[in-house]
């Protein structure tokens, strides 16, 4: 690893109650052609079930597994996101949603894509119902374009050519709103730590589902930080669901409460500067 000189890359997964979801994810993290520095967990409130996956992977692997918990007081996404980053020892982190699982190039596409100034979204096939139970069921995480039970199977194809050719810079100038995520997903997103500390991290106020990354995007690109959109590199999967959806009016009123009254920076309080000074509620290793 150290002759591909790339950036330690710390692995965030968020999770909260999907102990299944959380083992596969990790599962496919420790099968990298490039191992992650560590994976850290950043868990909302989940039960000890989570608490008894990472005890178990952590036998299995030299990879540093890192749960990093939180009271559960509701859907406080950012926060814990927060606290993972405060304990990141990694020089760049790669984003990952709980409902996600990851190609066996991930890290190494995320780490060979990271350019200084610059974060990068990334994209993801969704798997439906009777895949997702297939996969889960078996651990068969072999996805194809021509797989059934799938959508957007393009995404699947990983390709640098491919790659060359789809993937797109924006200018410092662009505008990332709620309504027009142009790519923007936690889901599948790296961006360097020291960069995140710049910004100071996720705003916590952003409680409940919506524009919680888009906002973190945002601000990053406000403080001068270029958004790259590859395509058909650091391939990721997702668990597609239903139910919750965007109030576009709220979350843009939230967006620009937020945006209007700090700029690019969240007060010290709600962001990466208050998991630094307090920490998780727990944090096991």
């Amino acid at each position: 690893m150290k002759t591909l000189n790339l950036p330690t890359t710390s692995l965030i997964i968020t999770t909260y109650n999907k102990p299944d979801y959380l083992r596969l994810a990790i599962r496919t993290a420790l099968r990298q052609t490039v191992p992650p520095h560590e994976v850290i967990v950043a868990d909302d409130g989940s039960t000890e079930e989570s608490f008894e996956v990472t005890r178990a992977l952590r036998r299995e692997t030299d990879v540093p597994i890192v749960h990093v918990w939180q009271k559960d007081k509701g859907f406080r996404l950012n926060r814990s996101r927060n606290n993972a980053i405060a304990v990141a020892t990694g020089e760049y982190i790669a984003l990952l949603d709980g409902d996600c699982f990851i190609g066996p190039r991930y890290i190494e596409d995320h780490a060979r894509t990271a350019r200084p100034g610059f974060y990068v979204a990334g994209t993801r096939t969704h798997l439906l119902a009777e895949r997702r139970d297939y996969v889960l069921k078996t651990g068969d995480t072999r996805i194809g374009v021509f797989t059934s039970g799938t959508t957007k199977r393009l995404h699947s194809i990983r390709s640098r050519f491919l790659s060359r050719l789809t993937s797109e810079t924006g200018t410092l100038d662009e505008e990332i709103t709620p309504t027009e995520r142009r790519g923007v997903a936690g889901a599948n997103l790296a961006f360097w730590r020291a960069d995140a500390l710049k910004v100071n991290g996720f705003d916590e106020r952003f409680e409940g589902y919506g524009g919680n990354d888009v906002e973190f995007a945002n601000r990053l690109t406000r403080a001068g930080i270029r958004r790259y959109k590859v395509e058909h590199l650091a391939v990721a999967y997702h668990f597609a669901h239903g139910g919750r959806v965007y109030d576009f009016e709220e979350v843009k009123q939230k967006f620009a409460d937020a945006m209007l009254a700090e700029g690019y920076r969240v007060p010290d309080d709600c962001g990466v500067t208050r998991a630094l000074r307090d920490g998780a509620d727990r944090v096991e290793r």
